[in-house]
């Protein structure tokens, strides 16, 4: 059996550093959160990628925006408007780039 010194998956997943900004949600209602979003991604852009932080699942089982912003993530990549829509390695957030 093989033993490798460090996963080879790390090599395909997107770590915080590489995003040239960030939108940080951490601690906003959802609703106030994904107009946020939704203004990110309406507004013209001279950054072109975006590490999009939000507050991680918690044990009282209140839904996080991981759900309802990869949806809305995937509409904004399917029209067009992102080239790239991954989530962050730790569950608490979305690496995006934008298309062009």
């Amino acid at each position: 059996m093989p033993f490798f010194d460090a996963n080879p998956l790390d090599k395909l997943a997107f770590q915080p550093g590489d995003a040239e900004a960030v939108l940080d949600l951490q601690g906003m209602p959802n609703e106030q959160a994904l107009q946020a979003v939704e203004q990110l991604l309406q507004t013209t852009q001279s950054v072109s990628s975006y590490l999009i932080r939000f507050d991680a699942a918690q044990a009282d089982g209140r839904e996080t925006l991981f759900l309802p912003l990869g949806r809305r993530l995937l509409q904004a990549r399917r029209e067009g408007l992102l080239a790239r829509c991954l989530p962050a390695a730790d569950g608490a957030g979305y690496f995006i780039a934008f298309a062009g």
